[in-house]
């Protein structure tokens, strides 16, 4: 999925917006996966936990594709939606969550969706990533429904 290369810009993304802040040893990221099922031009909605970090950042990867691409971003001072958004359905991000909508998912819209999390706490910050694959099922398979519960916990 490219962690590997993508993990130094997000290191540098977080120390931009959070001077002075240790970055735990790799070693200790939590790495969680999902996958979803959609149709085109449903609503789906993708999970980053259960709980507000303090910085966060969606990405999206192709199917076929290493390139992560921004979608949304929040650093303490609002979200803020990038222009890829626009091209994978209509997006927003529930109030006050991490949790990214798309509606009237487009057929643009299979591939990973990873979001990077920093949880500020007392203690060592936690970084936690969340990769979501959303599988675009035909009109076939539609009686499965379509997005997913959130993850249980963090």
């Amino acid at each position: 999925m490219g962690i590997a290369r993508f993990f130094p810009l997000l290191c540098c993304f977080l120390l931009v917006f959070v001077h002075g802040l240790d970055i735990p040893d790799p070693d200790e990221i939590e790495y969680i996966r999902q996958e979803v099922q959609a149709t085109v031009n449903s609503t789906v909605h993708l999970y980053c936990g259960s709980h507000m970090p303090t910085l966060f950042i969606w990405v999206f990867s192709r199917p076929g594709t290493e390139r992560n691409e921004p979608l949304a971003y929040n650093h303490g001072q609002g979200t803020k939606l990038l222009a890829l958004a626009s091209t994978l359905g209509e997006i927003s991000l529930l109030t006050n969550t991490t949790t990214l909508v798309i509606e009237g998912v487009s057929d643009d819209a299979e591939g990973v969706y990873t979001c990077q999390a920093l949880y500020d706490m007392d203690e060592p910050p936690k970084v936690t990533f969340y990769y979501t694959q959303l599988h675009l099922q035909d009109e076939e398979e539609r009686s499965r429904g379509s997005g997913s519960p959130p993850p249980e916990s963090d």
